[in-house]
């Protein structure tokens, strides 16, 4: 039979730890030595670069031209500047190969006071239009805003002489005459129909002569008010007493009156600015005429 393997060793092959370990037991073998070559380079050829000289402007010219002290100076000024209103500089500062800087200065602020003129003036308020108030008619009990008592029914309040006389005792103070006026409230006439008497709050008015009450009541404008008529030289002549006292007056509408009969409180009722007795001569009943005019013609005269 012929051989199948005639390269086939006889011996037993190593096993990996074995031949690892006579890999470590066969010492290494010398390694040759290095050798360094150094190439040596040639050198460069040497650049010289010049700067252009710098161009000087006029500022820089202006500039180059302040000597030091001059910015030490500029410097102060702007260190005093950004002081406050009261404020001290500290010492003066010597800048070496200078002249000293400026000393500190010291600044006060003094307020100014500014004295405006103005146009002087008045304010005047506008009258105000009292309220009315309806009572009942002929009532004997005066208004809870008078002090003065009510006379009784009949009472004579006027003793002066004569058949005809005027409405108030003693002088007469007329504030507002019979014509056209400015009128002083928005409810007021300016064509005043009578006079304004101003005796006072609570004077008692009397009848300026005898005669028959035609109306007593109260009227938006004329407030407490009464109406006599009177038969005077064969023609009526009619007399209204108006802004009276609510519920200061005895009369009722028809009743017969004598000469200085009470009629009533003078008041500030209606369309009135101040306690008054706005009182009215009517010829005919119905014409107005001047009533301070037609009194003194008349007041004292016997009928």
């Amino acid at each position: 039979m012929p051989q199948q393997h005639p390269h086939t060793p006889t011996a037993t092959p190593l096993t990996r730890r074995e031949a690892l370990a006579a890999e470590r037991a066969t010492p290494p073998a010398p390694r040759p030595p290095r050798t360094r070559t150094v190439v040596s380079r040639p050198p460069l050829p040497a650049v010289t670069v010049t700067a252009p000289a710098p161009t000087r402007t006029l500022r820089s010219r202006a500039l180059a031209a302040i000597p030091l002290t001059g910015a030490a100076a500029a410097m102060a000024l702007f260190t005093a500047a950004a002081l406050p209103a009261q404020a001290s500089t500290g010492p003066a500062v010597t800048v070496p190969g200078g002249t000293p800087a400026a000393a500190g200065q010291s600044f006060t602020a003094t307020g100014l006071t500014v004295t405006v003129n103005r146009d002087g003036y008045t304010v005047t308020k506008p009258a105000v239009k009292p309220v009315i108030t309806k009572t009942t008619t002929n009532s004997a009990t005066a208004s809870a805003g008078s002090t003065a008592a009510v006379a009784p029914t009949g009472t004579i309040v006027n003793t002066g002489a004569g058949d005809i006389r005027w409405p108030i005792a003693g002088s007469i103070r007329v504030s507002s005459p019979f014509g056209p006026r400015l009128a002083p409230c928005a409810a007021c006439s300016s064509i005043h129909q009578g006079a304004d008497i101003t005796p006072g709050a609570g004077t008692p008015i009397g009848a300026v002569a005898a005669g028959t009450v035609r109306i007593s009541g109260t009227h938006p404008e004329y407030g407490q008010y009464v109406i006599i008529d009177h038969q005077i030289d064969g023609q009526t002549i009619s007399t209204l007493y108006a802004h009276m006292i609510f519920g200061s007056s005895p009369l009722r509408a028809g009743q017969s009156v004598a000469v200085g009969q009470l009629v009533g409180l003078v008041g500030n009722t209606g369309a009135s600015t101040g306690a008054h007795l706005h009182l009215q001569v009517m010829l005919g009943g119905t014409t107005p005429i001047d009533p301070i005019a037609w009194l003194t013609t008349n007041a004292g005269r016997t009928l």
